[in-house]
């Protein structure tokens, strides 16, 4: 049984960093649908704003073309809510994981 614990205990460790990184896209331009979904055409000005959130060192990177910031300024404004929003969710992730690694300690050492 520690070996299973073991496993689920490295998958979990391997996928921290995804726990705790978030990256925030917000880009306007013309989308095609292709093999279930959508993406953006080949060959276009894109313009948008990313945000990449560090949770764990605290960053919060962000990248925005100057005429998305100055032609769709509300976008701009929901796309720093949607970095609030992704704060809470890292959060709400490692505070899940938390609680699955604590239960699974708990189902393992009643298994002894």
């Amino acid at each position: 049984m520690n070996e299973k614990l073991n496993e689920l205990l490295l998958t979990i460790s391997e996928k921290a960093n995804d726990l705790t990184n978030l990256e925030i896209v917000t880009v306007m331009g013309d989308l095609e649908y292709s093999e279930g979904s959508y993406k953006l055409k080949d060959g276009q000005d894109i313009q948008g704003i990313t945000s990449k959130i560090d949770l764990i060192d605290g960053d919060i990177k962000t990248h925005i073309t100057e005429t998305f910031y100055t032609k769709y300024p509300e976008l701009v404004q929901w796309h720093q809510s949607r970095e609030a929003q992704g704060n809470e969710i890292i959060r709400n992730n490692i505070s899940t994981i938390k609680m699955l690694v604590d239960t699974l300690f708990d189902v393992f050492k009643d298994r002894k």
